[in-house]
Order: structure tokens, then sequence, then C-alpha cells
């Protein structure tokens, strides 16, 4: 039952079990009453009948295998086409994926090396501006130190030259000589006028004298060269400064662009990435869909040209069987054959009293071909055969229908382990597939987080980027400023100590004339024979002025003091006091500007080294991110693939398996009656009794043709 030619018996059976109970009592009755009937009709007249109705249910078979075969063919040609049209597609896609995927990897190796190059470039110009700040640094703090030196210088020469034209000499009365002196050093002048000009300081001129002359005018020689100098490196401090703002405005240029160009790399090369592994993805299962369909096209096309070559077979084994029923009932049909039959044949009664040998047979094939006209099986038509020839036994027709009831049986036992089969396997591909969709289900939720993580790390990865730069240029400033407030301190601090120098000088003098306890002699620098000749002819000569007589208009009143002098000494006092207050509030000020300009640079610096890190180890997320984002891409791909195969395979079970369960019942149903039909022909050819199964085989026939 189960292989094609048993198609007529598998309609038949399901013709019968879509009736209800009443149908088949009703069909019963019906045959019951036909045997009876059929025992007083010609015999010839039932043969005639009988082929009418086989003719008639073969046009009924034949217009429904039409039907169903103008179906199967629609679906052949409907799904041929769409297969077509698939494999073509699909060929087309792997073509241009796999022209695709080269281009793809080779843009984003070309991405990968310059992302490094952006990144170099950024490295060395971070390094240049480093560089050029420490540089800017020393040539900053030299220029300040000259600077302040040069202006202090000139502000003593700013106070010597006045007093020594006014007649002042030496160092006692000259303001700030001290200072001069020492400026001696630093400037290009000739040794004469230097020695000349140390030679005055220390032993004194008399005022109008050629030699205060010649003193102020090299003193005025080098107040210039020291404002020439002061221009120059003023002058050359500014362009340095212009320099390296200049320079670190290009290369911060530089920098932003090369940041810039990093985040745009590094988002291509990451997208790049992605789009290969999709591609890479996409051309496995393309390539696997494509093998599937080829293989199911030339399946397709095999078992559609089979099936219509069976077809063809069918119908032209119809058509020879229907012309040779024709031929055959319109001979015995005829008026001249009745006739003939009638007179040549004997009664019915007669015919059922004779019972022999051969009637028994007679009677047996009967059974055996209605069985074998219901269910179209070979074995009963062998059986068939055994029973029309007059040479095979009644022995080994007899085993003939025992080994074919074996066969029904053992296919019944392999048709109740197949569907138990069905079941088992049904219900485990059916858990399988829940288990994938779930797996699916948690892939892509594991995608999309990833995918938004790397959105958030790529935020993250911007935002201290923008801290960084903002923090640079931070430090930038207060850096700036903090050179500005020290080059103001050293400059006021510089002219705060001129004017201490000088107020103490001024003191000392006082104190000399109204308080000689309390001058101070200034140090005696050690001097050559000639400045010592030069100063002891300068002091014979001060000497000699000292012994002159006052005027007799002095009187008495020239030998006092002026009370006013305690008032002056006590406010030169006063200021020296506050001045001294002033340079050490400036002092501290400054160290703790200087102080929270060193804890800004290093709370700056320790934060930058933590945002770079926090940077670092954001992108080595963002990395690790889109890694885990294109292997997750994969995994879920293969666990598609595995979800696909497995629904394929649930269809394909379907298809093997449905088949068989839903017609299990009839199938065991019409089996067992063939088992039946061929105990009771076993019976009849052991010895049952005649009448009994002439009437079971009508019936049976009968039922066979309803």
């Amino acid at each position: 039952l189960a292989q094609a030619s048993n198609k007529g018996a598998r309609r038949f059976l399901c013709e019968v079990c879509a009736q209800s109970s009443e149908t088949n009592m009703r069909c019963i009755a019906l045959t019951v009453f036909a045997s009876a009937h059929a025992a007083q009709m010609n015999p010839i007249r039932r043969v005639v009948s009988l082929m009418q109705n086989m003719v008639e249910k073969i046009e009924e078979e034949a217009e429904r295998d039409d039907e169903l075969f103008a179906k199967f063919k629609c679906f052949c040609d409907k799904n041929a086409e769409k297969t077509s049209k698939s494999i073509s597609d699909g060929k087309a896609k792997i073509a241009q994926l796999e022209s695709d995927i080269p281009e793809a990897d080779s843009q984003r190796t070309q991405t990968v090396t310059e992302l490094q190059q952006h990144k170099d470039e950024r490295a060395a110009a971070n390094q240049a501006i480093e560089m050029a700040k420490s540089q800017r640094n020393k040539e900053n703090k030299a220029f300040s130190d000259e600077a302040a030196d040069l202006k202090q210088n000139m502000g003593a020469l700013d106070q010597a030259i006045p007093a020594i034209e006014n007649g002042m000499t030496g160092l006692l009365q000259v303001p700030s000589a001290s200072t001069v002196l020492k400026a001696l050093g630093s400037v290009d002048i000739d040794e004469s006028d230097k020695s000349s000009v140390k030679a005055f300081f220390q032993s004194g001129s008399s005022d109008g004298t050629p030699m205060s002359g010649e003193i102020v005018g090299i003193l005025k020689t080098m107040k210039d060269e020291m404002e020439k100098r002061l221009d120059e490196i003023t002058h050359n401090e500014n362009e340095a400064v212009s320099n390296f703002n200049g320079l670190v405005a290009a290369k911060n240029k530089e920098i932003a662009a090369s940041q810039g160009a990093i985040e745009e790399k590094t988002e291509r090369a990451g997208d790049l990435a992605v789009h290969i592994a999709t591609m890479k993805n996409d051309l496995d299962e393309t390539k696997s869909s494509l093998e599937q369909d080829e293989g199911y096209s030339a399946e397709l096309e095999e078992n559609c040209d089979k099936k219509s070559k069976e077809y063809d077979e069918i119908k032209k084994t119809r058509a020879e069987e229907l012309v040779a029923l024709a031929d055959t009932i319109k001979v015995l049909n005829s008026d001249d054959a009745l006739e003939l039959f009638k007179k040549s044949l004997p009664a019915s009664s007669l015919l059922q009293m004779q019972s022999t040998t051969q009637a028994t047979r007679a009677h047996a094939l009967a059974l055996v071909r209605g069985a074998a006209s219901r269910y179209n099986n070979p074995h009963l038509d062998l059986i068939a055969l055994a029973l029309s020839g007059k040479k095979i036994g009644f022995e080994k027709v007899t085993k003939l229908i025992e080994e074919m009831m074996e066969s029904l049986k053992k296919e019944q036992t392999d048709d109740d382990a197949k569907r138990e089969y069905c079941k088992t396997e049904i219900d485990e591909t059916e858990d399988k597939q829940k288990a994938l969709g779930h797996k699916i289900e948690g892939q892509d939720a594991h995608i999309a987080s990833a995918e938004e993580t790397i959105d958030t790390l790529k935020s993250e990865i911007a935002d201290v980027t923008s801290d960084v730069k903002s923090l640079d240029k931070a430090v930038a400033e207060a850096t700036e400023q903090r050179k500005a407030e020290h080059e103001e301190y050293v400059s006021t601090a510089a002219q705060n100590n001129a004017a201490l120098e000088l107020l103490e000088f001024a003191k000392n003098r006082l104190n000399k004339f109204y308080n000689p306890k309390q001058y101070k002699e200034p140090p005696q620098e050690e001097l050559s024979e000639e400045e010592r000749t030069y100063q002891a002819y300068s002091f014979v000569q001060i000497t000699a002025h000292g012994r002159d007589e006052p005027p007799a208009a002095f009187g008495e009143s020239s030998g006092k003091k002026s009370s006013s002098g305690g008032g002056v000494i006590g406010m030169i006092n006063k200021i020296k006091d506050e001045l001294k207050l002033e340079m050490n509030s400036d002092k501290l000020e400054e160290e703790d500007s200087q102080a929270d300009y060193e804890k800004l640079m290093a709370d700056s610096a320790a934060k930058r080294a933590q945002d770079v890190s926090a940077r670092t180890e954001k992108e080595a997320a963002l990395s690790d991110a889109q890694a885990d984002l294109v292997d997750t891409k994969e995994r879920r791909s293969e666990t598609k693939t595995d979800s696909d195969e497995t629904s394929q395979y649930m269809t394909n079970l379907h298809a093997t398996c449905d088949w068989l369960v839903e017609n299990y019942e009839t199938r065991k149903t019409a089996r067992a009656e063939e088992v039946e039909a061929l105990e009771k022909a076993k019976a009849i050819l052991a010895g049952a009794d005649f009448s009994l199964v002439q009437k079971s085989a009508s019936t049976s026939v009968f039922m066979g043709r309803q």
C-alpha cells in the first residue's frame, strides 16, 4: 500500500473511511441482496455488469488523476521558475560579494595604515611643542635676568649722572655708585674708561673739573649702550615669543587635524571591519542557499520528469484497459452472444450443485482477484496467476498466500515502528527549534547591547579628547599668566632693591653728619698702586681745602647741628620699613603664586595623564567591543544557519511522516482486509463451505466497487 502502484487502493480506502457507519450497513445489505440475486442471473450478464462497473470506476479514477496531475504540473512549473530565479540571483550575489570583500579588505588596510600615520604625526607635534616650551623657558629666564640687571644698572646711572653733574664725587656722595661700579664689567667700553670711572668713585674729584665731565660722558655712553642692549634683547624676546606662539599654534592645528583624522579613521576602520564580516557571513549564507537551491532544483526536475513519465504510462495503460473492456462488453453484450450463451450454458442451480475442484479454484481466484482489484498489490496478482493456471496445486498457492500474509504483517510492523520514530523525531526537532530560537533572541540582544556600548564608548572618547584639549589650553594660558606675573615681580624687586640701597646710602650719609657713631664706612676695595697714588693726591687736596677758615658770617651758629636731621632719618627709616614690608609681601605673593602654579601644573599633568590613560582604555574597550560585535554576528549567523537547516529538516520530516501518520489507521484497516481476504481464499482452498464462500466473494467484490 505504501507504493505508488497502490494509489487505487488508497483512494478506495479514503472513500470508504469518509462514509458514515449507516452507509456501510446499507452497503452490506445491498451486497447480501446482490449475492442472492446473482445466483439467479445469467452468468454472462453478471460478467458484463462487472466490466461496465469497472469502466465507470476507471473513468472516475482518470478524471481524478487528471485533476491531481494538473496541480502537480503547476507545482513543478512554479517551483522550477522560482528556484531558477533564486539560483541566478545567488550566483550574481556571490560574484558581487567576492569582488567587494577584497576591495573592502584593501580599504581597511589602507585606513589602518593612515590611522597609524596620523597617530605618529600627532605624537611628533606634541613632542615638538614640549621641546619648544623647554627652549622658550630657558630663553625667557635668560632674558628676564639680563633685563633686570640692565634696568637696575640704568636706574643707578640715572641717579649717578645728575649727582655727578651737581658736584658730587666719590662713592660716598654719588647715589648707587657701587651699582655703577658693578655694571662696568657688563658694558663694552674701553678699559681706560672703566679705570677712570673706578678711580673717580673711589677717590673723588673736585666739582667742575674736566675729570667729572669725562666721567659723566662715560656714564652716559654706558647708559646708551645699556638702553641699546635692552632694546635689542627685548626685540629678540618679543620676536622669540612671536615665533614660539606661531610654532605652538601651527602644531596645535596639526594636532587638531591629526586628532580629527584619527577619530574619522578609527570609526572608518571599525565600520569596514563590521561590513567585511557581514559580507563574509552573507557570502557563506548565499553559497549555502545556492547549494541547497541547486540540489532542490535537480531533485525537483528529476521527480517531475519521473512523475510525468509515470502519468503518461498510467494514461496509456488505462486507455488500453478501457479499449479492452469496451471491446469485450461489445462482444458479450450483443443479442447474438446472449442468445448463444443462453442455449449453451446450464442453469445456475446446476452449476451450484456441481462443485468440483475446478469450481473451488475459480471461487478462490475470484476472491483473490477482487482483493487485487481493490488494493493493486502485485503479490495478489501473482497468487491470482497461480490460481488461474492448472498445473500448480493448492499447496503451493496456499504457501504463496501465507507468504503474502506474512509480508502484510511485516509491512504493518514497519509502519508501527516508523510512526513511533516520526513522533519521537518531530518532538525532538521541535525542542531543538525552540532552543535555537531562544539562542538567536539572546544573540540579538547581545548585538544590540554591543552596538549601544560602542556608541557610548565613542561618545566618551570624544568627551575625554575634548577635556584634554581644554586642559591643554588652560595650562598654556596659566603658563603665559605666570610668566607675566614673574616678570613683573622681578622688575619690581629690582627697582625696590635699588630704592632700598639708595635710601640706605642716604641714611648712612646723614648719620655721618648727625649721628657719627651710627655711620658705617663703606667697604674699601683693594686698590692698585696707581689708584692708591691717585687717592692720596685727592685726599691731600680735600684736606687742604678743609683747613680754610670759615667766613666770619657763620659765627657761633655754624657749630650747631640742625634738629631736623633726626626727623629726616626717621622718615627714611619709615620709608625703608614700608618698602621692606612691601617687598616681603611681594615675595610671599610670588612664592604663593609659584606654588599655586606648580600645583596646577602637577594636577594638570596628573589629570591629563589620567584622561589620556582613560581614553586609551576606552579605545581598547571600543576595539574589543567592535571585535565582540563581529564575533557575535558571526555566531548569530551560524545559529541562524543551524536554525534554517533544522527547519528544513522539520519540513522534510513532515513531508515523510505526515502522510503516514494521517493515513496510519486507513492503511492498517486496508491491510487487515487484505489479510482477511487471503485467509478466506486459503480457507476455500482448504475445503470450506462453497456457498458461504461464494456469497462472501460476491459481497467483497460489490463493496470493492462501491
